[in-house]
C-alpha cells in the first residue's frame, strides 16, 4: 500500500490544525473460537474478566458538547447552532453532565487505531466532483486530469425535460456551430432587464431570463451574442439568459465579483433526433453532491438542484447511445472524479483498500464495542453482536459555582476547514511525487493503486494557548456564527466503564488508552471545537475485577451487598495486548515503535507544535502568508505526516 512522503521540503509544506494517523497495513482480527466466531454471551467464562473501571476526567481546555433539540424545537425548524446550552444540566445539582455516548465514541475511535481495526465508518454516499475553472495551469496535475475527461469547447446547451423517472435533454438550436454564446454584463441594458440581479448586487442569485439577440460573432475565439434585448426585439433569434454564481465568498460580500460574462442559450432545436437521456447514476451522483450554494434557494431545488422542467442545461455531447453523463447549470459545470473513465463519480470509500474494509473479519474494536453489519451476511457469519462494554454519563465533581468559562454565552471563531476534496491534504502523496504540484495524486488517480486516503483524522492540542472567542462577532453574518457555553479548564468529572467477559488482550486495549490518558505527556480530545484547542481532557483510572464465583456464593458482606470485586494493578494486560498485535502483524521490537502508533502519540501529545504550524491556511491571508501569496492554497502545498511536523 502506498505510503505518504515522509519528509516534505519546507517550500511545499502545508499547515493545518489536524493531521492523520496512517492506514494500517492489515486488519488484526479479534480472538475467535475455532469456528471463527466470538464466544457466546450466555455465561461467564473462567478465563475471561468482568468488572469495572472507575475514571476521573479533568478538563485541560474549555469543553463543550451541545444539547439536543426537543421535539417542539425540531418541529419549529430550530437550528442546533442557535442552542448555546451544554449537553445536559442536572436539575438537582445544577451541574453539567458529560454524555456516556461521547466518552464511548472517543474510546472506540482510539481502540480502532491501536488495535489495527478495519476502516468501516466511512460513507459512500457523498460523490466527488471537481471543476475546470479551478485548474487552468499546465503545472497542475488536476488540470492534466481534467483534460482527459472533457474539452470545454465540446460543451453544448439544451433544455431539461422530465419523462416519468427519466430526465432528458432537448438540444438547443445551433447557430454558427454553437448552441450558446456569451454576453458581457455591462452590455445588458437596465432598461431592458430591470429584473436582472447583477454580479455585485446584494442578494445575488443565478437567474434564467427570456431574451433575443441580433447575431452571433466570434471576435477572439469566443462566441458572443450581439445586442441582447427583450424577446420581441429579434423574434427570429430567441434564447434564455443564464447567469451562474458570482464567485464571491458570499452574495453580500463587499468584494467585487471577478465574473463579467453571462450565457445566452439558444431556443430548443426542432430536430427530434437532438434529444438525449441523462444517465440515472449521473443524476444520483449529482444530487448526492449538491453544494450548499445549490441548496439555498431558487432557482435551485433543495433535493434536485438545477434539475427542473424546461430549465437550460449545459452538457457534454454523448459519444454513444445518446446517454449524457456530464451536465450542469453553467458551461463550467462540475464533473465527477471518475477514475474508471465511465462518468461514475468516485467516493472516498474507493480510496480505502478493500482488505481494510472487509466485513467478514471481526476486529478487536468490534469484539469489544459490538457491531451491526450493513449487508446481509452469508450463513455462518454473524450479522450483529452486542457490546460487552458500557460507559456511564460523567457526573461533575467540582463546585457548581465555578464550572463554566463565562457567566453568559460566547461566540467562537468560525470554523471552515478544507473539504476532503483538498486532495493534497486528504490523499497519500507517495515519495515519487516529491510533493510537486504537477505530480500530485488526486481523486482522478487510480484508487488504491496510485493513492489511498491518509487515515484517521485527529486534531493537534493547543496546550494552554487555546484561542476560542471570535474577536469581532458583530461583524460577521449570523448564518456563519454560533453561540456556546463551554466548561472551563480544571473541572473534574467521574464516570464508570463496565465490561463483561473481556480477554486479557481486550482489557489491555482499554488500559493502553487509559494509561496514555493519565500520562502527563498526553491528552485525549472530547466534544466540539477541537481545531480551536477545545476538549483536551486527562483521565485517571482504577481497574476493578469481579470474582464471579465469589459474587454468587453469598449475598451479603457484613451490612453491604457482596460485590466480590478487588482493585487490579496488574500491568500485564497492556503487555498481552501489545504482544498480540505484534504477533499478528509479524513484527518484532516495541509496540510504540510502529509508525502508526508513533503518529497517534504525536497527535495526542500535550506539548504540541507551535500555533504557526497548526493553524488553518487561508484564501485571503493578510499577515505573513505562505509563499507571500494571499491565497495559501494556490500552490497546493502538501500536508506532512504528524512525525514530519513534530520533527
Amino acid at each position: 500500500m502506498k505510503k505518504h512522503i515522509r519528509k516534505i521540503p519546507n517550500n511545499k509544506r502545508a499547515i493545518a490544525p489536524y493531521n492523520f494517523v496512517e492506514l494500517p497495513d492489515k486488519i488484526v482480527a479479534a480472538e475467535l473460537e475455532t469456528d471463527g466466531k466470538l464466544r457466546d454471551k450466555n455465561r461467564y467464562y473462567s478465563d475471561r474478566y468482568t468488572g469495572r473501571i472507575e475514571c476521573t476526567l479533568t478538563t485541560y481546555s474549555p469543553l463543550y458538547i451541545r444539547c439536543g433539540l426537543t421535539k417542539k424545537e425540531f418541529e419549529c425548524g430550530t437550528e442546533a447552532k442557535n442552542l448555546p446550552d451544554f449537553y445536559y444540566i442536572d436539575p438537582i445539582t445544577k451541574k453539567p453532565v458529560l454524555p456516556g455516548s461521547s466518552l464511548r465514541g472517543m474510546l472506540r475511535t482510539l481502540v480502532e487505531i491501536i488495535s489495527f481495526s478495519k476502516i468501516s465508518s466511512v460513507s459512500d454516499y457523498q460523490r466527488l466532483f471537481f471543476r475546470a475553472v479551478a485548474t487552468r495551469t499546465d503545472d497542475d496535475s488536476l488540470a492534466q486530469a481534467y483534460r482527459q475527461y472533457i474539452n470545454p469547447n465540446q460543451v453544448k446547451a439544451g433544455y431539461l425535460k422530465r419523462d416519468g423517472d427519466t430526465w432528458k435533454i432537448i438540444a438547443a438550436r445551433e447557430n454558427n456551430s454553437t448552441s450558446f454564446a456569451w454576453v458581457k454584463e455591462e452590455d445588458l441594458s437596465s432598461t431592458d432587464f430591470p429584473e436582472l440581479k447583477r454580479f455585485d448586487n446584494s442578494g445575488y442569485l443565478p437567474q434564467d431570463i427570456p431574451v433575443s439577440f441580433q447575431r452571433i460573432t466570434k471576435p477572439k475565439g469566443r462566441y458572443i451574442a450581439e445586442d441582447v434585448k427583450i424577446p420581441k426585439q429579434y423574434p427570429l433569434n430567441q434564447g434564455r439568459l443564464v447567469t451562474s454564481g458570482n464567485m464571491k465568498e458570499t452574495s453580500d460580500s463587499d468584494s467585487e465579483s471577478i465574473r463579467t460574462y453571462h450565457c445566452v442559450v439558444f431556443a430548443p432545436s426542432p430536430n427530434p433526433n437532438k434529444t438525449y437521456i441523462i444517465d440515472r447514476d449521473a443524476i444520483e451522483h449529482y444530487c448526492n453532491a449538491l453544494t450548499e450554494f445549490q441548496q439555498k434557494k431558487p432557482p435551485f431545488d433543495e433535493k434536485l438542484g438545477m434539475l427542473q422542467e424546461n430549465r437550460p442545461v449545459f452538457y457534454c455531447q454523448p459519444t454513444k447511445d445518446n446517454i449524457v453523463t456530464l451536465f450542469g447549470h453553467s458551461p463550467n459545470f462540475r464533473i465527477p472524479y471518475s477514475p474508471n473513465g465511465d462518468g461514475k463519480a468516485a467516493t472516498v470509500v474507493d480510496f480505502i483498500p478493500k482488505d481494510l474494509r472487509d466485513g467478514s473479519i471481526i476486529d478487536i474494536a468490534e469484539a469489544i464495542f459490538g457491531f451491526v453489519r450493513r449487508d446481509k451476511q452469508p450463513e455462518g457469519k454473524e450479522q450483529s453482536r452486542a457490546s460487552r462494554i458500557s460507559v456511564s454519563d460523567a457526573i461533575c465533581l467540582s463546585s457548581a459555582n465555578d464550572i463554566f468559562m463565562t457567566q453568559g454565552v460566547i461566540t467562537p471563531k468560525i470554523l471552515a476547514s478544507p473539504k476532503p476534496t483538498t486532495y493534497q491534504h486528504y490523499l497519500v502523496q507517495p515519495e515519487e511525487t516529491n510533493a510537486e504540484k504537477s505530480k500530485l495524486k488526486h481523486y482522478a488517480s487510480q484508487p488504491t493503486e496510485e493513492t489511498v486516503i491518509r487515515g484517521h483524522k485527529l486534531y493537534w492540542h493547543k496546550g494552554s494557548n487555546h484561542d476560542i472567542q471570535h474577536p469581532k462577532p458583530n461583524e460577521v453574518k449570523d448564518t456563519q456564527t454560533t453561540q456556546i457555553k463551554p466548561i472551563k479548564s480544571d473541572v473534574e468529572f467521574q464516570f464508570t466503564i463496565r465490561f463483561e467477559n473481556l480477554s486479557r488482550v481486550e482489557i489491555g486495549a482499554l488500559m493502553w488508552i487509559l494509561n496514555i490518558a493519565q500520562n502527563n505527556d498526553y491528552r485525549l480530545s472530547l466534544g466540539m471545537g477541537k481545531p480551536l484547542g477545545m476538549g483536551a481532557v486527562k483521565i485517571e483510572s482504577n481497574l476493578y475485577i469481579s470474582k464471579r464465583k465469589a459474587r454468587y456464593t453469598q449475598l451479603l458482606n457484613n451490612n453491604s451487598w457482596e460485590t466480590a470485586e478487588s482493585r487490579d494493578d496488574n500491568p500485564d494486560y497492556q503487555q498481552f495486548f501489545e504482544n498480540y498485535i505484534l504477533q499478528e502483524l509479524r513484527q518484532t521490537g516495541r509496540f510504540n515503535d510502529i509508525p502508526r502508533i508513533q503518529m497517534l502519540l504525536a497527535m495526542l501529545s500535550w506539548l504540541s507544535p507551535t500555533a504557526s504550524k497548526t493553524r488553518y491556511m487561508e484564501i485571503e491571508r493578510e499577515q505573513n502568508p505562505l509563499d507571500g501569496e494571499p491565497n495559501e492554497y494556490k500552490n497546493r502545498r502538501v500536508l506532512p505526516t504528524p512525525l514530519d511536523v513534530i520533527s
